[in-house]
């Protein structure tokens, strides 16, 4: 049982504002600052995003959005290289 205890288990329920806490200190920190991988990724999905809209646009016959949305796509793709 104490090993469970030292690894943060409890069988009664915490309070609110302890949980995510062992021993008082925050589990987890945050990260300060990203990756380039992760500023890529994040960089890659916002192009996704843009082409889906830009597809959606052009399904609901919105011509000159769709356009607007996959040039915007493809200045974002060109900082990504």
């Amino acid at each position: 049982m104490k090993s469970n205890m030292k690894a943060g288990f409890q069988s009664k329920p915490q309070p609110e504002g302890v949980a995510g806490t062992i021993g008082g200190k925050a589990a987890i920190e945050e990260k300060k600052e990203k990756t380039e991988e992760e500023t890529f990724k994040e960089m890659e999905e916002e192009v996704h995003r843009l082409l889906e809209r830009s597809a959606t646009c052009k399904v609901h016959r919105n011509v000159t959005e769709a356009l607007l949305k996959a040039k915007e796509a493809a200045a974002k793709e060109k900082k990504i290289r």
